[in-house]
């Protein structure tokens, strides 16, 4: 008789012992650590919006096949997360909910971090970035003030895409012959201003 796979034992042990020893995280340059080949892996950042599905596990298994090819190839691997938690997908759903965008949007995003872990991917969870927190749009305000200041960026009336359920402009791509794509109203055009 064999013995039978039990996935909550032998992966929960495996992922226990990758979590003590640290399998996946990659020291700064210059702080120790093997003298590999570096090589980095970053696909797109989810929205917070939500729990995991199964588009997601197809996106990032492929950065995972490619992380563990690389490894096993004498590579060190960093592959950082984060999670574009600013802007319309988080407040919808903090709308949805019925409570503050930061206290869902962060609710969802350990939520996604313990399916990740759980499925066992190869992530350096001490480098981890979410668009929500001040620390980290306060740059990119700055980037686009610096772009101001030179010129590159200016103003004028444009024709928008407005959805008045979700009460937002939408780009091109989220319309769906003349409907929102997320609540499904029917997409009136305006005058608005854009910074370009």
């Amino acid at each position: 008789m064999t013995d039978r796979y039990d996935p909550q034992a032998i992966e929960a042990k495996w992922q226990d012992v990758w979590r003590a020893e640290r399998a996946f995280n990659v020291p700064n340059p210059g702080s120790g650590g093997a003298a590999a080949e570096k090589t980095y892996v970053l696909e797109m950042l989810p929205y917070p919006s939500g729990e995991l599905h199964m588009g997601h596990v197809r996106n990032y298994m492929l950065g995972e096949v490619v992380t563990h090819f690389r490894r096993r190839h004498g590579y060190q691997v960093l592959r950082p997360m984060g999670f574009d938690s600013f802007g319309l997908p988080s407040e919808n759903a903090a709308i949805q909910q019925g409570a503050h965008p930061r206290v869902v949007t962060e609710r969802n995003i350990a939520a996604i971090r313990a399916q990740m872990e759980r499925l066992g991917w190869a992530i350096d969870w001490d480098r981890v970035l979410a668009t929500h927190e001040p620390a980290y749009y306060r740059w990119t305000q700055w980037l686009f003030l610096k772009f101001f200041e030179h010129g590159h960026v200016y103003r004028k009336q444009v024709a928008v895409k407005w959805c008045p359920n979700d009460q937002t402009v939408l780009a091109n791509e989220q319309v769906i012959d003349g409907h929102c794509e997320r609540c499904g109203a029917e997409v009136e055009a305006r005058r608005g201003r854009s910074a370009s």
